[in-house]
């Protein structure tokens, strides 16, 4: 299988990156420096990420790790579809960019991202006020050792790991979610997949 990641660091773009090295899958990483004005050539929108994958182009962070987790059952990173706990890994899937990430991108946005006379600085203590309160279910549902669908580690962590690493400076009031992230980055392939970028053939 011939997979091409097009990846900005600090973006979306970990999720398929991590997941690829969990999956000890070969892919060649396709540098877009998306902060300084560069398109990326494959997406719609100039965004990333994307994929090829044997040549056919995929978009979305979701969807690429939704299809690649399953591509690879042997890899145990996604519950079989007659798994119990399938339902459960859809909710967090899913639950990621439809609830967690809108609050936490606003932040970004009207604090770091956007030129300072672009910046609405109301949008921040409203989404902040949103985003504690997903933070505070989050705290309850992690209160343990292991992981979102207790000890085995899913494409799901993945999803959620890197949102939660976007603002870790609102996460000192949740122990359990600070305890969550030391386990999930500590992962060997978290730490391949945070190196920097080099262009592959």
């Amino acid at each position: 299988m011939d997979i091409e990641l097009y990846y900005t660091p600090h973006t979306r773009s970990s999720r398929p990156r991590w997941l690829l090295e969990e999956l000890a899958q070969p892919y060649h990483l396709r540098p877009v420096e998306l902060f300084e004005g560069e398109r990326n050539p494959v997406h719609p929108l100039g965004s990333v990420p994307a994929v090829t994958i044997n040549g056919e182009t995929l978009i979305e962070s979701g969807a690429i790790c939704h299809w690649l987790a399953d591509r690879f059952p042997e890899k145990k990173l996604a519950p079989a579809s007659t798994d119990p706990q399938r339902a459960r890994y859809e909710q967090w899937m899913f639950f990621v960019p439809g609830t967690l990430e809108p609050p936490a991108f606003d932040i970004l946005m009207h604090t770091q991202i956007l030129p300072e006379k672009k910046r609405i600085a109301a949008i921040v203590p409203f989404s902040t006020r949103r985003y504690q309160q997903i933070l505070r279910m989050l705290s309850k549902e992690l209160d343990h050792d292991g992981y979102l669908l207790g000890e085995q580690f899913t494409c799901a962590d993945i999803m959620l790991g890197t949102t939660l690493a976007w603002l870790p400076e609102l996460l000192a009031d949740h122990p359990s979610l600070l305890a969550y992230i030391q386990r999930v980055t500590a992962r060997p392939a978290y730490q391949r997949a945070i190196e920097p970028v080099h262009e592959t053939a």
